[in-house]
């Protein structure tokens, strides 16, 4: 399996795991012309910009630490351009992180890393 369908696995066992927990699935790798979100879901009257990174170990770090300042800035201006079409002003936001370490089939490990980075 190459990255890039391990990548596609992780963001199918992600959405799985948020509407295990009652999240809305609002969009799936939503793009704009700054970048890309993994998933966008809802939780009663919060919006969550999910970045979602799939690794077969953390031998070089973490999942998320891969998600760096460069990354984040490219997340938060496509949350904005999202923000500003479906605007809602009761509606709170937050950026989140799922790490999933993957081994075999249907072998894997999450991690849900809440409030990950603000703008």
């Amino acid at each position: 399996m190459n990255n890039k369908q391990i990548g596609n696995l992780g963001e199918i066992y992600a959405a799985d795991y948020f509407k295990k927990y009652g999240y809305i699935i609002l969009a799936k790798n939503y793009t704009t012309k700054y970048g890309e979100i993994d998933l966008i879901v809802r939780q009663q009257k919060m919006i969550i910009f999910v970045e979602v990174k799939t690794r077969k170990n953390d031998f070089f770090g973490t999942a998320g630490q891969a998600v760096n300042h460069k990354k984040q800035q490219k997340i938060i201006h496509t949350a904005q351009l999202y923000i500003a079409q479906h605007q809602n002003p009761s509606i709170s936001y937050r950026f989140d992180i799922i790490e999933i370490y993957y081994s075999f089939s249907d072998q894997y490990r999450l991690n849900h890393i809440k409030g990950a980075f603000e703008i």
